[in-house]
């Protein structure tokens, strides 16, 4: 007899091959949106997530564990918060967002670098995903800082000062020939977001940023490798199909392949993923290219009704009691399961398709 992992996992098997069957069966006319709500379950995950975060901040917007002053840390709950709905200054913790971007404005030195010594971590990492943030609340907040700007403003030019020649970033904020696909991939979200909301980035350094990602890619695959010279890999294929998604290319091959590299695999080890940082950065590049396929892609509607139900129901079995999703750092793991499960919400102008 199959227990219950087994029983789960062989649906999801049978989702996973319905959905690659039924795909032709769209017409190139058919395309369109349709929105799915969030259950009330997946709300009450969510809910239990974000009350989590808010009673775990500290009063100066960071958190009390070893990687919880990292700006890259504090950057992914203010997005958690804001995807949720709760922006600056509006929202249930419209004070815990205010508090984490004020972090990150104090946080951001002369040269841009949105980044503080000591801590542990790669300043590039921490860069990216505080640059995102800083600008989602500038996007969407009622009252414009124009500290927050200033700082966005900084974080962007340096971004554009230390491109490397081939158009990637490394862990260092310095132009290097041993960039990759992790650093570069939430640099080319920033810099999206940035475009978003009216802070200049040139169109050069978006191509470069996009001719580096396809460097990457893998076409015997139809993944996404770490670096040119390694393997492909399913979180790099994740991040590298929505780094082409957000760049406008919907219907690009390695979108299109990549989607279903993505999928089959997904559907393949659901219940057998190690949890780490790792497994969380993943399934947060997997859902947002997921989502932006809905439309876009003559299956993406049947892919986006097929996944959603699942990963929330793989993510909120894992969700601790006291509302944490445990990692390494619980605020990652955190930050990361609640902006997957929030996808449907819209809120915030980097996911919106």
């Amino acid at each position: 007899m199959m227990n219950a992992t087994s029983t789960w996992r062989a649906r999801l098997c049978r989702a996973a091959c319905c959905l690659f069957m039924v795909a032709p069966s769209f017409a190139e006319g058919e395309k369109k949106e349709v929105e799915m709500s969030i259950p009330p379950e997946v709300q009450k995950s969510i809910d239990k997530g974000l009350a989590y975060l808010a009673r775990t901040q500290m009063p100066d917007g960071s958190w009390p564990t070893k990687f919880g002053r990292t700006t890259g840390i504090v950057g992914s709950c203010a997005l958690a918060f804001m995807a949720s709905g709760h922006l600056p200054g509006r929202g249930r913790y419209g004070r815990n967002v205010e508090r984490s971007i004020d972090f990150l404005v104090r946080s951001t030195r002369s040269d841009g670098l949105v980044y503080q010594e000591g801590m542990p971590g790669m300043p590039m990492y921490h860069h990216g995903i505080a640059a995102l943030a800083l600008a989602e609340a500038w996007g969407t907040g009622e009252q414009k800082d124009e500290d927050i700007r200033k700082a966005l403003t900084k974080a962007i030019d340096l971004l554009v000062r230390i491109q490397s020649r081939r158009g990637g970033w490394r862990y260092q904020p310095r132009p290097t020939s041993g960039e990759d696909m992790s650093v570069t991939v939430i640099q080319m979200l920033a810099l999206r977001a940035a475009h978003d909301v009216g802070i200049y980035v040139p169109k050069s350094t978006i191509d470069s940023g996009l001719q580096y990602i396809r460097s990457c890619h893998d076409p015997s695959s139809h993944g996404f490798k770490y670096q040119p010279s390694g393997g492909p890999g399913f979180n790099m294929t994740a991040a590298g199909v929505l780094s082409l998604q957000l760049a406008g290319q919907y219907d690009a091959p390695e979108v299109v392949g990549g989607l279903k590299n993505i999928l089959r695999q997904f559907f393949g080890m659901t219940g057998t993923s190690k949890v780490d940082h790792f497994y969380y950065y993943g399934r947060y590049y997997v859902a947002q290219c997921v989502y932006q396929a809905q439309s876009k892609v003559d299956w993406g509607i049947t892919a986006w009704n097929t996944f959603y139900p699942a990963i929330a129901k793989e993510l909120t079995s894992k969700q601790m009691a006291s509302g944490a999703w445990h990692s390494l750092y619980d605020e990652y793991g955190t930050a990361q399961s609640l902006l997957v499960l929030a996808v449907p919400n819209r809120y915030l102008p980097i996911y919106q398709r």
